[in-house]
């Protein structure tokens, strides 16, 4: 009886049957400069760190440096005054990955015939991303506005990847916004997968508080196909936009659901346009909960990398993210460069895709 005990257990529980990763500590100096690029070293890479004074435009300055003992470990040499800030950030992370992944966040735009025609989908747009995504190559890809058209023709292009998406509207039949999740076939299977939205009606289409329109998260357990004995999470999501109470809301929702869902000790990754800049001080309980890949990988671009530009050189922000849990990060990078892709394409989106390099 015990034994049939234990196999109805792990049939209705199967995270029972998985191994759980055995953790360690991982510390972290990052060093963001005012270009928003970011260099990062482990702290046992670091042999010395000093300053000398320098000559910078007829005035007196200082330069820092950091000298490193590993060979691959990057030193750094930079003025003083070029550095915004140095973070030490001290992480749980895996002691043993088995598994390396390339995870992507992408608000593709939904496809407005009214917009002039560089900045349609069908008109330039298309193509560019495709190519884009060839280019790259990521493994997951959380999508944000991406119409049920869109979504057709990427799954007939992108044939290597299996494509989870909802409609922020909740009817599957009409053509509106989806949240979508892209995963590449051969790396991972699809396990379960559930929603909700940002309101005091969860299970259903809607918006509450102070923001005017639905936004969806969707979420998915997957088990990797390379080592079946571990199972991960990525979480797709898009905040309302204006809308601060609502961002709130948001935030503790995310929370509480990865820790329900997740049991707090499985990998998960969470990707999405959250409308915020890494300052503001609505995501510093994600913050605490999660790190930011931008602010924790060796090789960064930067928590102010430019995601945002409005199909404008004159309106760029920082909106989207990626954090993560009990996982390694170790870069962090935004394809922001203009006329890319494509032919004549100088924006693939009004959001640029960003993506990072995960072990677990």
């Amino acid at each position: 009886m015990k034994a049939i005990h234990l196999i109805t257990a792990l049939l209705l529980c199967p995270t029972l049957a998985l191994a759980q990763a055995t953790m360690t500590e991982r510390s972290i100096m990052n060093i963001d400069l005012c270009d928003t690029t970011s260099q990062g070293f482990l702290l046992p890479d670091i042999n010395q760190m000093w300053t000398t004074p320098i000559q910078q435009g007829g005035r007196n300055g200082w330069q820092f440096h950091v000298d490193t003992k590993s060979a691959q470990a990057t030193a750094k040499s930079v003025p003083t005054d070029s550095i915004r800030q140095i973070r030490i950030t001290k992480l749980q992370v895996p002691a043993e990955p088995t598994i390396s992944m390339r995870i992507m966040q992408f608000n593709i735009r939904e496809d407005k015939q009214e917009e002039p025609d560089y900045n349609t989908f069908t008109g330039v747009r298309a193509t560019a991303i495709v190519e884009m995504v060839n280019d790259v190559q990521p493994d997951i890809i959380c999508l944000q506005e991406c119409r049920k058209t869109q979504a057709e023709y990427l799954a007939t292009k992108l044939t290597d990847y299996t494509q989870l998406l909802f409609p922020k509207d909740g009817n599957e039949k009409n053509g509106g916004q989806r949240d979508v999740i892209l995963y590449r076939k051969t790396k991972a299977r699809l396990l379960s997968w559930n929603k909700f939205w940002f309101s005091e009606t969860p299970t259903m289409s809607s918006y509450s508080w102070d923001a005017s329109t639905p936004k969806l998260t969707m979420y998915a357990r997957f088990r990797s196909k390379e080592d079946t004995t571990k199972d991960f999470y990525v979480y797709c999501t898009h905040f309302p936009p204006s809308a601060p109470e609502a961002m709130g809301h948001a935030v503790t929702m995310i929370e509480e659901s990865i820790e329900k869902v997740t049991g707090g000790t499985q990998p998960v990754f969470l990707c999405g346009d959250l409308n915020l800049g890494y300052d503001n001080a609505i995501l510093d309980p994600l913050k605490e909960y999660m790190y930011h890949a931008a602010a924790t990988a060796l090789e960064s671009d930067g928590v102010y990398a430019i995601t945002y530009n409005g199909y404008r050189d004159t309106n760029q922000k920082t909106l989207d993210h990626i954090f993560y849990r009990n996982a390694i990060v170790d870069t962090y990078h935004v394809k922001n460069r203009h006329y890319q892709y494509g032919t004549n394409c100088k924006w693939i989106s009004d959001h640029y895709p960003l993506y990072s390099d995960v072990m677990f």
